[in-house]
């Protein structure tokens, strides 16, 4: 993982921040939060011990056999979970997100030998269509995207779409919202009317150190494969 080191953010800047990101209510205001956040947001995840990313690459690896296809990060941000594909071998990846400075930093990753972790990076907005061809990916993945904010069940659809038959996708949920923002129900409606096979969720901590009390330090890791 590589990139220039962020000036320090103290504890109140992360804790403000991350009230400010469970807050998001438009495309706006999603943007606006991470064009501050993005030069220090990789300090953040690394002092509060992210290990998202990394589950969601793991169980991507163990259940994808693809080789060499090209693969879907929803949300990269900074890309930590497309350096974390790539320290696992998986590659191409490609990631979209709604901030331009965070595609700016995802941009840096390099995988162990020194290559770009992202073959390409995409502006979009979740909220509507994704300007990418049916059926164009062999695998889709992502983590901290579906949390508080203007994200919700809907934008599961255009996802799936992007996504070849017979590929894998892990998306991760907070767990906060998972049932009451509609994220169970509709990713069992996909389940029952054949849209998605295999369904299998995991509810795991999104920092090593994860507060017991916080539903917000835990995730629902949803596995799949698309129909």
């Amino acid at each position: 993982m590589t990139g220039e080191r962020s000036p320090q953010e103290s504890g109140d800047d992360r804790a403000t921040l991350l009230k400010a990101a469970y807050a998001v209510k438009s495309p706006d205001d999603n943007r606006e939060l991470y064009a501050k956040w993005a030069a220090t947001y990789e300090q953040f995840l690394n002092d509060y011990r992210y290990i998202y990313a990394r589950q969601v690459a793991e169980i991507f690896a163990e259940r994808s056999s693809a080789e060499g296809e090209p693969v879907l990060d929803a949300g990269c941000g900074t890309g930590r979970l497309g350096w974390e594909l790539s320290r696992l071998g998986i590659s191409p990846v490609d990631g979209i997100d709604i901030s331009p400075e965070m595609l700016e930093k995802a941009s840096t990753m390099t995988g162990p030998d020194g290559a770009p972790s992202y073959r390409r990076l995409m502006e979009a907005d979740l909220t509507g269509s994704i300007d990418l061809g049916t059926d164009s990916y062999s695998g889709l993945v992502s983590s901290g995207v579906f949390t508080h904010g203007h994200l919700g069940p809907d934008a599961l659809a255009e996802l799936l779409r992007v996504v070849r038959p017979g590929s894998v996708g892990v998306i991760g949920i907070n767990a906060s919202i998972f049932e009451s923002n509609g994220y169970r129900a509709r990713l069992e409606h996909y389940a029952v009317v054949g849209a998605i096979g295999d369904l299998d969720v995991k509810f795991r901590k999104v920092y090593e150190d994860a507060d017991d009390s916080n539903a917000n330090h835990f995730t629902n890791i949803a596995a799949f494969t698309v129909n």
